[in-house]
């Protein structure tokens, strides 16, 4: 039984290190008020230029085309290092939306995606990203 669990507790710590180790992308699902959102980066976050896309459904699972997307980024202040962060204006492409993302550098960064629709602010989805 103990094998079993400890196996179980395990195994995505090594899932988890693996991915990163060999430089999978980043996919999160967030919901922003009735929307679910899906970010992602095809390849690991690095610092400099990222592709991200943004996909946006609805509660029955369809694809919502007529949002305006920002994509924000924030990494606090450490030590002597001044506060650094960006924002995105997401252009829509088919079903997604996509923005460039300018990493000032490695680390843990913030990240919030903001969408408008119908005239209406929904809640923001948020998350964090690791660059290397």
């Amino acid at each position: 039984m103990k094998k079993k669990l400890t196996a179980l507790l395990v195994l995505p710590a090594v899932l988890l290190i693996s991915a990163t180790a060999f430089g999978a992308g980043v996919r999160v699902a967030r919901q922003a008020g009735n929307l679910q959102v899906n970010f992602m980066i095809d390849k690991a976050p690095a610092a400099g230029r990222n592709l991200a896309r943004v996909q946006l459904t609805d509660n029955s699972g369809r694809a919502v085309t007529d949002a305006l997307v920002r994509v924000y980024w924030m990494m606090p202040p450490m030590g002597s290092m001044a506060r650094m962060e960006g924002y995105a204006d997401a252009a829509r492409s088919g079903n997604e939306y996509h923005a460039v993302m300018n990493l000032e550098t490695a680390g843990t960064w913030h990240v919030m995606v903001k969408v408008k629709r119908a005239g209406r602010l929904l809640p923001p989805a948020r998350f964090d990203i690791n660059a290397r």
